[in-house]
C-alpha cells in the first residue's frame, strides 16, 4: 500500500513538474505493439513459425482425449492387467506432451522475446524523439500502475503507431 502510494505520489509530482515545463501525454505500449507495422509482422511470423508444432501438440492433445475417453468406456472389459497396462501408457503419453507443451512454450517465448527486442527499441526510440520534437517533458505508459486517470486528450497511441510505422518503413530502405 505504502509502495503504491508513494508511487502515485512520485507520478504526481512529476506531472505537475512536467505540466510546467511542457506537455504530459500517455501511450498505450500493449496497443502499440500489437497495431504497429512491425508489431503485426512479428505476430505473424512468430504464427508460421510454430504453425506446425502448434497443430502436431493439438493433434497429440486429440489423440490422448480419444485415449482418455476409450480407457473410460473399456474400463468394465478390461482385465486388470490390460487396464492397469492402459492406464500406464495413457499416464506415459500425457507426460510426453506435458514436456511437448513445456518445451514449446519455452521456444515460443525466446522467439517472441527476440522479435520482439528491436521493435520495442524501436518504439522506445520513436516516443524519445516525438517527445523531443513535441515538446512534451512527459509520456508515461497509460497502462502502467501508477496511472490512475488519463484523458483521451492526453493519449498520443494513434500518432505513435504512425511515427513508429513510418521510421519502421525508413529502417528498411
Amino acid at each position: 500500500m505504502r509502495k503504491t502510494l508513494l508511487t502515485v505520489f512520485c507520478l504526481l509530482l512529476l506531472a505537475s513538474t512536467a505540466a510546467a515545463q511542457g506537455g504530459v501525454a500517455v501511450v498505450d505500449m500493449p496497443r502499440i505493439i500489437k497495431e504497429c507495422e512491425p508489431g503485426q509482422k512479428a505476430r505473424a511470423t512468430l504464427q508460421e513459425t510454430f504453425k506446425s508444432t502448434q497443430e502436431d501438440l493439438d493433434s497429440q492433445k486429440a489423440a490422448l482425449d480419444k485415449m482418455r475417453a476409450d480407457l473410460q468406456n473399456q474400463s468394465l472389459v478390461l482385465s486388470q492387467s490390460a487396464k492397469v497396462d492402459k492406464e500406464e501408457e495413457f499416464k506415459r503419453r500425457v507426460g510426453e506432451l506435458q514436456a511437448s507443451v513445456t518445451s514449446f512454450q519455452r521456444k515460443y517465448r525466446a522467439k517472441e522475446e527476440e522479435l520482439s527486442a528491436p521493435i520495442i527499441t524501436l518504439i522506445l526510440e520513436t516516443v524519445r524523439t516525438y517527445g523531443q520534437k513535441n515538446g512534451y517533458a512527459l509520456i508515461a505508459e497509460g497502462n502502467s500502475a501508477g496511472v490512475l486517470f488519463a484523458d483521451e486528450k492526453v493519449n498520443i497511441t494513434d500518432a505513435i503507431i504512425a511515427e513508429v510505422n513510418k521510421a519502421w518503413k525508413a529502417q528498411k530502405k
